[in-house]
């Protein structure tokens, strides 16, 4: 019985810090500064970016990088949190209104990533092509 405990604790301990972790590498993508190319093709304000902006630069990912989804770190893993995260919050608005402001910064975290990750690969496709150009 003891040693299923030790298994069970093990498993949970472990479980946390891969999630832990995850957060980690994905927030502190989040911290990175944003172009202003896409401030000005997005139309938001890099300081400005709340967590209800996750869908449209979603959607913007979908028609300016189609590919995005399926190369980025973590960008699907981003977006099923966000949706859990949204549901947090919707469930828990009038309940637990500091669980709800959690979850309002955890999605506007989220939508920190999504433009951040945007932003490179825009930088990385405007450098292919003038590499392009230039050769």
């Amino acid at each position: 019985m003891l040693s299923l405990f030790i298994l069970l604790f093990s498993g949970f301990a472990l479980i946390r810090f891969a999630v832990s972790q995850w957060r980690a590498i994905w927030i502190s993508a989040a911290n990175q500064p944003l172009s202003d190319s896409l401030q000005l093709t997005a139309g938001i304000d890099a300081a400005a970016i709340a967590g209800e902006d996750f869908g449209r630069l979603m959607n913007l990912c979908d028609q300016l990088s189609p590919e995005l989804k399926k190369s980025s770190p973590w960008l699907s893993e981003v977006s099923t949190y966000y949706s859990a995260i949204s549901r947090v919050q919707q469930l828990s608005k009038t309940a637990i209104p500091g669980l709800a402001n959690w979850a309002a910064r955890e999605m506007q975290t989220c939508a920190r990533y999504v433009a951040v990750v945007l932003d490179q690969n825009l930088a990385m496709n405007l450098d292919r092509r003038l590499a392009t150009q230039a050769n």
